[in-house]
């Protein structure tokens, strides 16, 4: 049993917590939209999981620097933390292309 991979996503998402906080990207300009939407994403890409899981799409995969606790078949406890990671990420990218637009809009005045 190993936590290198939760750990690295866990990881990954502080980090990117902080580049929010810095820039007020996301979660940091409007904290009840983000929560909205990280929810709204969660259950999107858990439904996701489970009917692909379901319908034999894809299958948890082995490795070494997992934990190897399963929350139901094929679904690895990481997951669930990489699926909240990847729906925050798309969040900041989302909040930084559009500030990154509205600097470009600005210049052109």
């Amino acid at each position: 049993m190993s936590w290198l991979y939760l750990a690295s996503v866990i990881g990954a998402g502080f980090c990117m917590g902080l580049v929010d906080h810095r820039w007020r990207l996301f979660a940091f300009r409007n904290a009840r939209r983000a929560a909205i939407v990280l929810l709204a994403g969660f259950i999107f890409f858990l439904v996701w999981d489970l009917v692909a899981l379901e319908i034999g799409v894809y299958g948890r995969g082995e490795s070494p620097a997992m934990t190897g606790i399963e929350l139901a078949p094929h679904l690895p406890l990481e997951e669930l933390f990489f699926i909240v990671f990847l729906t925050y990420v798309t969040g900041v990218l989302h909040g930084l292309f559009a500030l990154l637009l509205r600097q470009r809009e600005s210049v052109r005045r």
